[in-house]
């Protein structure tokens, strides 16, 4: 059986693009989301917004003030949406398509990286998620910070059981061929209409893909700890846990 390409994540995202801009429109930034960029971005910042979707983040920094902004996506549709929506605001943001483990920017132009609503964990395959990693690496200034946002499997006591089942699947070369390794999974989204890919994390999966990638972990922290997010937010995200990682030297 063939493994899952991008090919399969391009058509997930194509799926749900209804739903996303309604979400960049009606929604915007989550309290969680506004809390870190507050804390850890300037005004004067130059940023990669990637993964971006339909605009949710890049539209909603843009209106708190941070200018200096890029929204980069894989899926064209997405894009095509988010300049949609942009004519309607009037902006001159920049959108593009482009692959996260093959940036079209020189080295060291960006002072932060985002890459929200768990984009990095979509990218099939952990050798391919971390040639993005490395990407983001590349194009980041010196001390760069890459923010981000994964699931996080031995956080949400609901879905023991399932990893439990899942680790014995995976002990005995069970599981689906479609998948790569242990955290991948085919499931339903609160926002792609068909199956979707995504790889669930535990921190130290990330703590140890992040180090080996030149990165230093300034604070990570599961959403529901810190925030009551809103009924729209909680409607159309799951739980995760947040990252905030510098490029080291």
């Amino acid at each position: 059986m063939k493994k899952i390409q991008e090919d399969f994540v391009i058509a997930q995202y194509q799926s749900g693009i209804e739903n996303y801009a309604a979400f960049t429109r009606e929604v915007g930034l989550w309290a969680s989301e506004e809390h870190v960029f507050h804390k850890y971005l300037k005004a004067s910042d130059h940023i990669l917004d990637l993964g971006c979707g339909t605009g949710r983040t890049t539209f909603s920094l843009f209106d708190l003030g941070y200018t200096s902004i890029i929204g980069v996506d894989l899926t064209p549709e997405m894009i095509a949406a988010a300049e949609q929506i942009k004519a309607e605001r009037d902006s001159n943001l920049t959108f593009q398509v482009g692959n996260a483990k093959a940036l079209s920017f020189a080295n060291a132009v960006f002072d932060v990286v985002i890459f929200s609503f768990n984009g990095l964990m979509s990218i099939p395959d952990s050798a391919e998620r971390f040639k993005a990693v490395q990407e983001i690496y590349r194009v980041l200034k010196e001390d760069g910070l890459f923010i981000f946002t994964t699931h996080d499997r031995e956080q949400d006591e609901n879905y023991f059981n399932f990893w439990r089942e899942e680790k014995a699947r995976w002990e005995k070369g069970v599981q689906s061929q479609e998948l790569y390794e242990f955290g991948d999974i085919i499931a339903t989204s609160k926002n792609e209409e068909r199956p979707i890919f995504i790889h669930i994390p535990n921190q130290k999966e990330v703590q140890d893909f992040l180090e080996r990638g030149g990165f230093s972990i300034l604070e990570t922290f599961y959403r529901n700890e810190k925030f009551e997010e809103s009924v729209q937010v909680k409607e159309k995200s799951g739980e995760c846990r947040f990252w905030v990682a510098r490029k080291n030297s």
